[in-house]
């Protein structure tokens, strides 16, 4: 799973952005832009390797415990090389201790914003339980059964994640600290509320409850060519209505990101890049990878316009599947 974004947070924040290494202190950078080749990068050391066969790499710490913050340094380029080319001069124990002495004289020396600090810590695990429940690193794939051609999918699992991210960003106490971030996870809410109650309305259990999927409802027990073309028609609309809304949650879902590297983390997920969305199968069983953002004159403060407006807009998107309108999707109203 790698290092957490809030241990990100952490780790550099008590670190006030200086290399842990005695007399060192060196103000580290995030990252090198293009433009400035001479910053100093920091760099997020194990204490107890990553991988047992690494420097101090002998111990009974678990693969998520190592990347946890307790067992991270933050150091410059250059000592995190020294500490890891002579793991018997440092040990474990020694590193440990340099981390608290340096934190203790960072407490002491550097007026450090500490409510800034408690709330940047909060807003990146709000980001981390994000990625967890969305399952971003298994996103394309599990995406791809929604846009599996006429007939969406889902497993039972990853949806019931979803049901809980969606009561999960509704229930966090906002700081106002960050609003363009805060508006932007509530606009990817919005997107996969509507996502799952469309998905809902033809939907049912299969394979012993473990996979949900979309039920073919133009097929129908006898000859009726007029109402079987109805009933296609009415299908297909469902289909590309669940097409865009998915589209929708990867531009909402990038927005997000892109919120998180503007005021949190500069290079969150720089090294994976932009989320991207793979459809098909088509002719051939190829496939597609698609690249979904918001238009830069679509990144209002809620780009997703609740789902009427969506349907009727939806087509003025970058990439799109289907069009129009139908009331079946709203509950009736009365005089």
């Amino acid at each position: 799973m790698g290092i957490q974004l809030k241990t990100h947070k952490m780790l550099w924040g008590r670190s006030g952005n200086l290399c842990a290494f005695p007399d060192c202190k060196k103000e580290l950078a995030m990252d090198i832009s293009e433009t400035d080749d001479t910053s100093i990068v920091g760099e997020e050391a194990h204490i107890v390797a990553k991988e047992i066969d690494g420097p101090r790499g002998e111990s009974p710490l678990t693969p998520e415990q190592r990347d946890k913050y307790n067992n991270l340094i933050l150091m410059c380029s250059i000592h995190h090389k020294v500490i890891d080319d002579q793991p018997t001069k440092y040990s474990v124990e020694l590193l440990h201790d340099y981390k608290e002495k340096h934190e203790n004289w960072i407490k002491q020396n550097l007026k450090v914003d500490n409510i800034k600090q408690r709330e940047d810590e909060i807003y990146a695990s709000y980001i981390d339980e994000f990625l967890k429940l969305a399952d971003i690193e298994n996103y394309k794939a599990w995406t791809s059964w929604l846009l599996s051609g006429d007939h969406p999918k889902i497993s039972k699992e990853q949806y019931d994640k979803l049901r809980e991210l969606i009561n999960y960003i509704i229930s966090r106490v906002w700081y106002k600290r960050y609003p363009e971030l805060e508006k932007a996870l509530l606009n990817f809410k919005n997107v996969l509320n509507d996502l799952l109650i469309v998905f809902d309305k033809y939907a049912e259990e299969v394979k012993n409850g473990e996979q949900i999927r979309t039920i073919k409802f133009y097929k129908i027990d006898r000859w009726d060519e007029q109402l079987y073309k109805k009933l296609l028609e009415e299908y297909m609309f469902h289909v590309k209505l669940i097409d865009d809304l998915t589209l929708e949650l990867t531009r909402a879902t990038n927005y997000i990101f892109d919120k998180v590297r503007q005021y949190l983390v500069p290079n969150f997920r720089i090294k994976e890049g932009v989320l991207l969305l793979e459809v098909g199968p088509f002719m051939g069983m190829s496939w597609h990878t698609l690249r979904l953002e918001y238009e830069s004159e679509e990144q209002i403060e809620f780009p997703y316009p609740g789902l009427r407006k969506f349907m009727e807009i939806r087509n003025s998107r970058s990439i799109s599947s289907g069009a129009g309108i139908s009331e079946d999707y709203f509950l009736p109203t009365y005089e």
